[in-house]
């Protein structure tokens, strides 16, 4: 409790005081109690109370830190209770961790004996993430209480710490990121990778310990050089009050990162070694009577300039790296992230970076919205991110129902790292990394981005899956005519862009079913010549759908005819008394007369008309067939797989008949066939060899060699049915080099008609 006080020493006397309190308080509720370590349960709050008064945060947050365990572990402290010794804002920060953590225990408990472990967690997560966007408090406690836990780790068992640790990775540290708060986003990092990957974190530690003197030295004497520089500018000293430069390791996690995704070894990481200077400019003298807005302007316009001042002196003492300089100060990160960052070569030849940033700056970077409770100002831009993010969190939880959904989509929505791209007129927008165009113009507006046809980066045209990077100008071409297509749901990154674009081609899907299924009851109608306008009225069609689909909306009707749910008969019967009377008396046409078989015909079950063979697919004996009542011209008979049958089915079902072959004495049929094999000399011969063997001759021959010198020979041939004309493809597919023989149509002949 001592370095707690020490912290607070500064504060007013009442809220030490109310700090003092709610310590005693937690020290009496957990008195006893002891923590896996054996340390004194009332360690865990305090050191929770010391990380958050080392973030600056309130008063109430820290007596929240305090009280965070009590309610759920302590009988007889109730939420009331607080709230009437430490009031309403401790009880609600209190009330949100007292929540997510009791759902954090039952999950666990859960997983352990159940499969569906991951979809409880899941639960939780959302539970806090809702709570946090009551009041951002709830996190930034929770994030402290998440800190002292992975501090605490070692006493828990493997799996406990892995599960723990992949947790922290995937949702607490990318939460800290988010809130800017650099300081627990890069131990919680750490913590987590020593758990998660012991054998590469003990690799690296290894190696960097290694030459560990060696880099220090190295750092203290650029620290000097530096320094010396910047004190001896003449105009520096005049703008800042002090100048804290510090030397610093990069995060072995970072370090590892970077080797993973840029596939570099230890030695080709050029930013191993680090100098933060920090400028703390003189109080800014204004005159009388300037406005706030004004002041705080000046302010950060005067910050900017002693930063980029103080680069220019960095680049005078040392050689920079080209490429290397990167200007967050004027596009700050996504999470209000400022400074600047250069490379340079030391005189030792090792490249170091060099981060300059003012005290503000610095403060931001480290604590992120916890500096909230230290400035008032700030950068507006990184304001209106926060702001946005949180109600996208309210969004998401409004949209999706499913606990693991949700989480998917925060962590690729919310939590990944992100980009700012800006517009043509300059307003940046904050996306995931990897976004492309498409997720930048759905972001705009949902119709630019159905209407998208293109896009310009920084001046050039790109294509549609270009990943977007920090800073880039993007500009979306439109067209009346564009619209969305499946392939952009390959690239896009955002939920929100892929959400509109499914429900864009489900609208359509659903558009042209509709549109199907009332062609299909006007097409029969008409052919029933009946009065299509009359009887497919509003009112009939509701009547209709009510009767046959429990349901009076027409859309239901039309839905169900293009599914096959209902004929179209069906329909027209209810809708038409008319119709209803002469389906169940039977067609208004001549009654049958049983058709004589004539030998080699097809018969056509309850018709006397003529029958005739289609040209199309040229039916043989032994073909599967089936007829269609064509107007004035008889029966059309089709083999079954023939395309133009089976589309026949699908638009005019109630002209398609059963057919049959009759028996008796055949007739012969001219068929085409073509004969696929590699080309080579004497092809043709063996395969009229064969014909001549089996006592066929062709009345046609063509050949022809077209790609990859493949051959096609096309033969016209005699044929008395389906089996004769097996007997000669088998032949004919024992020819060397044969690798097919395909039916592709013929012409009756000799009777063939029936």
């Amino acid at each position: 409790m001592g370095e707690l006080r020490a912290l607070i020493a500064s504060r007013p006397a009442e809220d030490r005081e109310r700090v003092e309190a709610a310590f005693v308080f937690a020290r009496d509720a957990h008195a006893g109690v002891n923590r896996k370590s054996g340390e004194p349960y009332i360690t865990h709050p305090v050191a929770v109370a010391v990380i958050l008064a080392r973030l600056g945060m309130d008063t109430d947050s820290l007596m929240a830190g305090l009280l965070h365990d009590t309610v759920e572990d302590v009988d007889g402290v109730t939420f009331e209770l607080v709230e009437r010794d430490f009031g309403p804002d401790v009880r609600r920060i209190v009330e949100g961790e007292t929540k997510v953590s009791k759902l954090s225990k039952q999950g666990s408990q859960t997983a352990e004996v159940r499969e569906s472990g991951r979809d409880v967690q899941a639960e939780n997560l959302r539970q806090m993430l809702i709570a946090m966007t009551g009041d951002i408090r709830i996190i930034v406690v929770k994030l402290a209480d998440r800190l002292h836990n992975m501090r605490t780790l070692g006493s828990m068992k493997p799996e406990k710490q892995q599960r723990i640790a992949r947790e922290t990775m995937d949702i607490f540290a990318p939460l800290a990121h988010r809130l800017g708060i650099g300081q627990i986003k890069w131990e919680l990092e750490d913590l987590s990778f020593q758990y998660l990957y012991p054998d590469e974190y003990a690799y690296l530690q290894s190696r960097l310990r290694t030459r560990q003197d060696e880099r220090q030295t190295l750092i203290e004497n650029a620290v000097k050089q530096l320094h010396d520089a910047l004190t001896d500018d003449l105009e520096l000293p005049e703008w800042i009050s002090d100048i804290d430069i510090a030397g610093r390791s990069k995060h072995l996690w970072s370090i590892h990162n970077k080797m993973q995704r840029e596939g570099k070894g230890l030695e080709q990481i050029f930013d191993l070694l680090a100098i933060r200077v920090i400028l703390t400019p003189r109080d800014l003298v204004v005159p009388p009577g300037t406005d706030e807005k004004r002041r705080e302007r000046a302010e950060e316009t005067r910050e900017k300039r002693i930063c980029y001042h103080t680069v220019s002196i960095v680049h005078s003492v040392w050689t920079p790296l080209p490429g290397r300089f990167k200007d967050y100060i004027a596009v700050p990160k996504p999470n209000g992230y400022q400074s600047l960052h250069t490379t340079v070569i030391s005189p030792s030849g090792q490249p170091i970076e060099v981060q300059i940033r003012s005290r503000r700056m610095h403060e931001v970077a480290e604590f992120g919205i916890a500096a909230h409770w230290m400035y008032k100002q700030g950068s507006q831009l990184a304001q209106r991110d926060r702001e946005n993010w949180i109600s996208q969190l309210r969004e998401l939880q409004n949209e999706i129902n499913d606990a693991s959904d949700y989480m998917d989509a925060v962590k690729v929505d919310i939590l990944s790292q992100r980009v700012r791209v800006f517009t043509p007129k300059g307003l940046a927008i904050s996306l995931p990394a990897g976004s492309t165009p498409i997720d930048f113009a759905y972001h705009i507006h949902t119709r630019i981005g159905e209407t998208t046809v293109g896009a310009r980066v920084n001046g050039s045209i790109v294509p549609l899956s270009h990943r977007l990077g920090n800073g880039d100008m993007v500009e979306i071409v439109t067209s009346k005519n564009g619209h969305p297509s499946k392939d952009w749901l390959n690239f896009a990154v955002t939920r929100s862009a892929r959400t509109k674009i499914r429900h864009h081609f489900r609208a359509q899907e659903r558009s042209e079913a509709l549109q199907h299924g009332h062609d299909l009851l006007e097409r029969y109608l008409r052919k029933r010549q009946l009065a299509v306008r009359q009887l497919m009225r509003t009112k009939l069609l509701e009547d209709a759908a009510q009767k046959l689909m429990g349901s009076r909306n027409p859309d239901d009707l039309y839905l169900a005819l293009h599914a096959g749910k209902l004929t179209p008969s069906a329909v027209g019967k209810v809708l038409s008394p008319q119709l209803a009377q002469e389906q169940a008396s039977g067609p208004v046409r001549r009654a049958p007369v049983p058709k004589a078989p004539e030998p080699g015909g097809v018969y056509v079950e309850g018709f006397s008309t003529n029958t005739k063979l289609s040209q199309c697919c040229t039916p043989i004996r032994g073909d599967q067939v089936m007829g269609y009542l064509t107007r004035g011209r008889g029966v059309s008979v089709h083999r079954i797989d023939c395309p133009n049958m089976i589309r026949l089915l699908k638009d005019e079902p109630e002209r398609c008949v059963a057919a049959s072959w009759e028996a008796g004495t055949p007739g012969s049929v001219l068929v085409d066939v073509d004969v696929i094999a590699p080309d080579r000399a004497g092809l043709l011969a063996d395969v009229l060899g064969v014909l001549a063997r089996e006592k066929r001759s062709p009345t046609k021959v063509e050949a022809v060699v077209g790609q990859e010198e493949i051959a096609v020979i096309h033969l016209r041939l005699n044929v008395a049915g389906h089996g004769d004309l097996e007997g000669i493809r088998r032949a004919i597919l024992a020819v060397k080099g044969v690798q097919d023989v395909i039916r592709v149509g013929g012409r009756k002949r000799n009777g063939a008609s029936a």
